[in-house]
């Protein structure tokens, strides 16, 4: 058999089509918003659309914690450098949820200093990596307090260990294994890095070396990051250095470097926050944005970014409170972004000449600046809480509405999903068809466009002796699409020998109009478990308030909108293996004229991944979720949508991809 891609060569760029709609979409809000801040004339233009994006970023990540609970602060052993001294604290950001923290205190301190919050970036070594010891040195030099945080999954905070192993192996993987947990509730693993933050403010103000009113935050990557987030989200920040995080959403759209997931605020892109947004978060406080010139967050962007932000900070006569620093460097917290950052804190938090000229601080070993005998939080305090005991927290709060109607549910799952922002089942399709034979069966090569510049297709069989018109059909959609074909041909004559039409479905991104890879991280090393293509276009799409899997439903929508449009085929009912089942499962249940849908590999339960610690997300990720999809309801929770239609469950599978005998 002719395989079902070379009918499709030179039809049409399918390799880049999903990206390119994904990106379309995102024009038309980048654009918008060019417009919406190019029209601020005031102070309190610009307020009042900082008010709604700070509105937005807490709305998409879930909301922060309702209350300061006791820090229960204790330090664990201190250290005595030359200048400074540095103590191993531990503090409570929540109610026996432990953050492992290094604070500098200058020597001869006589009156109360000012003090520096820095953030850690993606290091596996957290505030112990050498780079961020020296920009925290530096400034401990220079007679600032610091307090350095491991962020969750880093340093001393692994949060999935298991039998003594992390089992994550990477501080991003470990992010974004959190984060999709948090994401099909409605949230963001990046309220907890915020939380976090917010206070270690608190831990400085209780100190009484540490004067309140001059409190700023670095940190570079992951550091810039949290940074970013706390510069809207912290009003007691009096200045900030976000460094190698800050471009914009647009360049780093194109760029094809997948962030993790704390980085992914959902509804970005159309309502914000920018990276504009996060630079003028504290205005019209000083915000230094620290950049390198050989960085993967693109310079384009944050000299773009520095532009606008340097229009708002003269609308309040203060455009001296803005600054860029571009040093050429890789993305790093580099020498010349260290001695820029330690010059601006200087500067605003110490009313001193920006003179400092940094060397290269002596480092210690991360053995030396344990905070816990084992270095890990949750092995001195097995008692202790961790992300996910705070991920079982957030279910219970946001549990899913009861007794809404099919009606009700249909509406909902289809804005949840973003089949509603998809394309126009009303729009005219126009298909294009080759006849072709196999094995005595006789077919159609079959390909159309679901929405304007979005090609799906397939291979349509007939059952042998068919009449003028099949009584029954089924579209079935391979989790590979027409690349899982030859091995399942049993599978779909066994369906024509049951006298059904068999339509092999691809929907866009899969099989035959698979697209080329966008994610730099698959690109550089021919395979990315976590940060592929698949990664990087779901997180795009979350970002713009939508989700791949929503796109893809929409097409099998439209596959049945065509084959329903044909005088010679009759009743239509939906097939599924693997992700595709989750498809099929959802489209039966936003289409009432589907007679039936048949689930083979499928997750069983979005509630019951959420609640298994360990569960599989490699397996289970964005190609099968949606943000906010349990606000909604669980699988189980849209039978109602297809019932009294039949629903056949093979093989299902829970949270660690293991078959389970479990039903609806």
């Amino acid at each position: 058999m002719q395989p079902y891609h070379f009918s499709l060569k030179g039809a049409y760029d399918f390799a880049g089509q999903m990206n390119a709609d994904l990106q379309r979409r995102a024009q038309k809000y980048f654009r918008e918003q060019d417009t919406l801040k190019d029209s601020f004339q005031s102070v309190s233009d610009f307020e009042r659309h900082r008010d709604q994006v700070k509105s937005s970023l807490l709305e998409s990540i879930g909301g922060l914690p309702k209350e300061k609970t006791p820090l229960n602060a204790r330090v664990t052993g201190t250290i005595d450098d030359s200048t400074f001294t540095i103590e191993k604290v531990l503090f409570e950001s929540l109610p026996n949820y432990l953050v492992s923290a290094l604070c500098y205190v200058p020597k001869g301190l006589t009156a109360k200093a000012p003090a520096v919050i820095f953030v850690c970036g993606h290091s596996g070594e957290g505030k112990a990596y050498p780079r961020y010891q020296q920009v925290c040195r530096d400034l401990a030099s220079n007679g600032f307090m610091v307090l350095a945080i491991d962020p969750i999954g880093q340093g001393e905070r692994l949060q999935y260990i298991k039998d003594g192993e992390d089992t994550q192996k990477s501080c991003t993987v470990e992010h974004t294994h959190a984060g999709f947990q948090f994401l099909l509730q409605g949230g963001s693993v990046a309220r907890h890095f915020i939380w976090d933050g917010i206070r270690a403010v608190d831990y400085l103000c209780e100190r009484p070396e540490v004067d309140n009113a001059r409190i700023g935050i670095t940190g570079n990557s992951g550091g810039g990051t949290q940074t970013s987030l706390l510069m809207l989200c912290e009003p007691r920040l009096a200045a900030a250095v976000p460094g190698t995080f800050i471009t914009s959403l647009e360049e780093m759209m194109l760029a094809g470097f997948p962030q993790d997931m704390e980085q992914i605020v959902y509804k970005a892109m159309e309502r914000g926050p920018d990276h504009d947004d996060f630079m003028t978060g504290i205005a019209p406080r000083p915000a230094l944005l620290g950049a390198v010139s050989y960085d993967s967050f693109p310079i384009e962007g944050a000299i773009r970014t520095y532009e606008r932000a340097q229009k708002m900070y003269k609308l309040y006569n203060q455009p001296e409170n803005i600054g860029l620093v571009n040093d050429p460097s890789p993305h790093c917290y580099s020498d010349g972004l260290r001695q820029a950052a330690v010059n601006w804190f200087k500067q605003h938090l110490k009313n001193e000449p920006p003179d400092f000229v940094t060397s290269n601080p002596e480092t210690l070993e991360a053995a030396e600046l344990n905070v816990t005998a084992s270095r890990n939080v949750l092995m001195d305090y097995p008692e202790s809480r961790s992300i996910f005991d705070l991920i079982q927290d957030f279910s219970q709060k946001n549990a899913t509405p009861q007794n809404q109607s099919p009606e009700q549910l249909r509406a909902e799952l289809a804005k949840v999903l973003g089949v509603d922002q998809a394309g126009n089942r009303d729009d005219a399709i126009h298909p294009r068809i080759t006849p072709i034979e196999h094995d005595g069966y006789k077919g159609e090569r079959i390909w159309f466009f679901s929405a304007p510049r979005i090609m799906v297709g397939g291979v349509l069989f007939f059952p042998k002796d068919a009449d003028a018109k099949v009584l029954s059909t089924a579209i079935v959609t391979f989790e590979n699409g027409t690349a899982d074909l030859p091995e399942n041909m049993e599978t779909v004559e066994l369906l024509l020998q049951q006298g059904k039409a068999v339509y092999v479905f691809d929907p866009r991104g899969i099989g035959a109009v698979s697209p080329r890879v966008v994610s730099a991280y698959e690109a550089a090393s021919g395979k990315a478990p976590v940060f592929n293509s698949e990664y990087k276009m779901g997180s795009d799409a979350a970002m713009l308030g939508i989700s791949t899997m929503g796109l893809r439903v929409f097409d099998i929508l439209r596959a049945f909108d065509y084959l329903q449009s044909r005088s010679d085929i009759g009743n239509i009912e939906l097939h599924g293996n693997g992700h595709a089942a989750t498809w099929s499962y959802l489209a039966a249940a936003l289409e009432e004229n589907i007679s039936g849908v048949t689930c083979k590999d499928m997750l069983l339960s979005y509630r019951q991944l959420c609640q298994t610690r360990f569960y599989n997300h490699e397996r289970f990720n964005l190609q099968i979720m949606a943000w906010g999809l349990l606000q909604c309801g669980d699988l189980e929770d849209f039978r109602v949508c297809i019932e009294p239609r039949s629903i056949q469950l093979i093989s299902s599978r829970d949270g660690e991809n293991q078959i389970i005998e479990a039903k609806f």
